[in-house]
């Protein structure tokens, strides 16, 4: 995984709560801590990390996921705007998901594997994204989402939540409809 991911999750906890608390989840992880934004490293390292913190601070893991997918979205945001500036809206901005922004972040980062996003909109006004990826956090994912449909203002709520993979939650669909 980016070590981006890691960097702004650390960052999340310090801010939050404090640096005490990021060297005592990292230990508890028992990971070594040295990331950086460019970096590689395992997806193990992350769920050791987001188990641990959830242990230090009594917050479920999914609830973690979906905090961090809101604190990362405004990260984003603030470091790449030219994703971002060109949309007026939530779905313009989430139709091009995969093929601009993804495509960017894999020409980019030859080892980056972001997960897939498939946007659909329905003749009824509703939408539908589906998150598809073998890590299974699409809590963090829902996080995103939330934070990308307030940005934009947009007047839609996620009306539900769809797991097409069994319970896995490495295939999820996020219905969307007019509030």
């Amino acid at each position: 995984m980016m070590g981006m991911v890691f960097t702004e999750l650390l960052d999340m906890v310090e801010e939050r709560y404090s640096l005490d608390l990021v060297d005592d989840v990292l230990a508890k992880a028992g990971v070594s801590g040295s990331y950086t934004s460019v970096g590689y490293y395992e997806d193990a390292d992350l769920v050791g990390i987001v188990v641990a913190l959830s242990e230090e601070s009594n917050i479920a893991v999914p609830d973690l996921l979906h905090l961090f997918g809101t604190h990362l979205f405004s990260r984003f945001v603030t470091l790449y705007p030219t994703f971002f500036d060109p949309h007026e809206s939530a779905p313009s901005f989430l139709e091009g998901l995969e093929s601009h922004v993804h495509t960017e972040v894999r020409k980019l980062y030859a080892n980056a594997h972001p997960p897939i996003f498939t946007f659909d909109a329905n003749p009824d006004g509703t939408y539908a994204l589906t998150y598809q990826s073998n890590r299974g956090l699409w809590q963090f994912a829902q996080g995103l989402l939330e934070a990308c449909l307030k940005h934009y203002g947009q007047a839609l709520t996620l009306a539900s939540i769809e797991d097409q993979s069994e319970g896995a939650g490495t295939k999820v669909r996020f219905n969307l409809v007019p509030a």
